[in-house]
């Protein structure tokens, strides 16, 4: 198991360009990923990159409310945690921007993986497992993770435990 902390976040340009994310895994580490973990600041309204065959689900860690325009309508993400799910080929966009917000981004092929957001403590397994802390007491394994720490494991399980209140994303890869 690996521990990502903030301060080892490789910042980037948006594929279009739009804004700046926070790429923290990409496995394997080429273009065809199977996996992609990146936290993105927005600053303003602006749409989102497409990723056409990836499954998509993005997460509020801090800021906002940020509106957002998808197929499926409008969707306001104002508390962290608050997420959405849309396909990599969807045309998204951020619409509303009241303050910057930082947001959580997994994108992942289409059909390998579910993701969800915890309050209680589980054990994950997979091809791949990530738990990610937004809010409160998180560890990984009996690793505290600091807030928006992740832990990324492959071929292996990880213990998450969550104290009163905290909050965690986590992402499930199964195998092919």
């Amino acid at each position: 198991m690996r521990i990502i902390t903030p301060e080892s976040w490789r910042p980037q340009p948006w594929r279009n360009g739009a804004g700046v994310t926070h790429e923290l895994v990409r496995w394997p580490d080429d273009d065809a990923f199977v996996v992609r973990i990146s936290v993105a600041d927005v600053t303003a309204p602006a749409p989102f990159s497409e990723f056409p065959g990836l499954d998509r689900w993005l997460y509020l860690l801090a800021g906002g409310p940020v509106t957002l325009a998808l197929a499926s309508g409008e969707a306001v993400l104002v508390a962290p945690g608050d997420h959405v799910e849309f396909s990599g080929d969807a045309r998204v966009a951020a619409t509303a921007v009241a303050r910057p917000s930082r947001d959580l981004n997994f994108m992942v092929r289409a059909g390998r993986a579910r993701a969800e957001l915890r309050r209680t403590s589980t054990e994950l397994a997979g091809a791949a497992v990530v738990a990610f802390a937004i809010a409160g007491e998180v560890s990984a394994n009996g690793a505290a993770l600091a807030v928006h720490a992740c832990a990324w494991a492959t071929g292996e399980t990880i213990q998450l435990a969550l104290g009163p209140g905290a909050l965690a994303a986590t992402l499930v890869i199964s195998p092919r």
